[in-house]
């Protein structure tokens, strides 16, 4: 069959992705989603319980810090934005603007402290709700909110 006639300007991947969306998903996304879900939990886990997060924490916000200097060094030509991977976002939206401006790698995605006797959680930016809700269940707590999408951060 001759798709060619059919297909959009982005040649027959995107024509795949575009018409049979819902096969490529359950194909290829979902189970890439739940390897990703369970390595990422794993990784989560095993940093909280070492309590490596907050020995590492001024380093990373030094890091960024850095990046900001080398920005004002090289004269601020570009507005700053993260760099956090466009298909980590919470919209259909596609944030075009990250092509046109000067990226910034936040690498603050750890719950630093649970602490008990004040009943408060200290976490880092990118940390997201299902991180949070995952930590503070065993404990018996939970947040007095909870957001129905897991992947939506702190912020």
């Amino acid at each position: 069959m001759d798709t060619s006639a059919k297909q959009p300007n982005g040649g027959l991947f995107e024509y795949i992705l575009t018409h049979y969306r819902g096969i490529f998903a359950t194909v290829f996304l979902l189970p890439i989603s739940v390897l990703y879900n369970i390595w990422f939990t794993v990784r989560t886990k095993i940093i909280f319980f070492f309590r490596s997060a907050p020995k590492r924490h001024d380093k990373r916000v030094e890091a960024i810090s850095e990046q900001v200097r080398q920005w004002q060094r090289a004269g601020r030509k570009e507005k700053l934005c993260t760099s956090r991977s466009v298909w980590l976002t919470m919209s259909e939206l596609i944030p075009s603007y990250k092509t046109q401006r000067q990226k910034i790698k936040l690498n603050l995605q750890d719950i630093l402290t649970i602490d008990k006797k004040h009943k408060t959680v200290k976490v880092e930016p990118l940390v997201n709700m299902g991180q949070i809700t995952a930590s503070l269940l065993p404990l018996g707590w939970t947040l007095p909110v909870v957001p129905e999408l897991d992947d939506l951060t702190v912020g």
